[in-house]
C-alpha cells in the first residue's frame, strides 16, 4: 500500500511538472521535491526520467483518460451520440483537469523520441478505434464506421492540442455542430 502512495504522488508531481515546464523542464529532482518523496524512491520505482514518462504515459491513460471515455461508447447510442457525449467528457476531464489534458498532449509529442511512450499511447488509440468503430458499425456501415472514428478522434485531439496552447473551451453549441458533422 505505501508503495503505491509513493507511485502516486510521484506520478501526480511528474504531471504538475509537465503541465508548469514541459517534458524538457522535468527532472528526477523536480519530482522529488514536489512528491516529498527521496530521490532514492523515484529510481526505484522508475529507474530514470524516462521510465517515470514510460509509466506516466500508463498512468494518464489508465487513471484518468479511459475510465472516463470507454463507458461511453455504447453500441445503443446513435453516433451523433456518442461523438457529442465523448467530446464532452474531454472537455469536462479538460476544465477539471488541464494538466492532464496539457501532460497527454507533451507524453504524444515526447513519443516521437520514446518508443516506449510511442507505443503505449498508439495501442490505447488503437483499442479505442476499434471499439468505437465497433459502436459505430451497429448504425452506419462499417467502412463508414471506420471513418467516422478516425476523423472523430483526429478531431478530438487536435482541439484538445489547440486548447492546451490557447486555453479556449468550445461553447455547447460549437459541440453539437461538431458532433453532427463527424458523425
Amino acid at each position: 500500500m505505501r508503495g503505491q502512495e509513493t507511485r502516486e504522488r510521484i506520478m501526480e508531481a511528474a504531471i504538475q511538472v509537465i503541465a508548469e515546464e514541459t517534458i524538457e523542464g522535468l527532472s528526477t529532482r523536480k519530482v522529488s521535491g514536489i512528491a516529498e518523496v527521496n530521490l532514492a524512491a523515484i529510481h526505484y520505482h522508475h529507474r530514470s526520467k524516462e521510465g517515470m514518462l514510460i509509466d506516466l504515459s500508463r498512468h494518464i491513460l489508465n487513471n484518468y483518460v479511459l475510465p472516463r471515455i470507454e463507458p461511453l461508447i455504447d453500441q445503443g447510442k446513435q453516433p451523433v451520440e456518442i461523438t457529442r457525449d465523448l467530446y464532452a467528457e474531454l472537455l469536462k476531464l479538460y476544465s477539471e483537469r488541464p494538466d492532464i489534458m496539457v501532460s497527454l498532449v507533451y507524453l504524444w509529442l515526447h513519443g516521437m523520441k520514446n518508443k516506449r511512450v510511442r507505443e503505449i499511447l498508439i495501442n490505447a488509440r488503437a483499442d479505442f478505434y476499434d471499439r468505437l468503430e465497433r459502436a459505430l458499425g451497429s448504425s452506419m456501415s462499417m467502412r463508414r464506421a471506420s471513418k467516422v472514428s478516425h476523423r472523430l478522434l483526429s478531431y478530438m485531439a487536435g482541439k484538445i492540442m489547440e486548447m492546451a496552447v490557447d486555453g479556449e473551451m468550445p461553447d455547447e453549441k460549437e459541440v453539437d455542430e461538431m458532433a453532427k458533422l463527424l458523425s
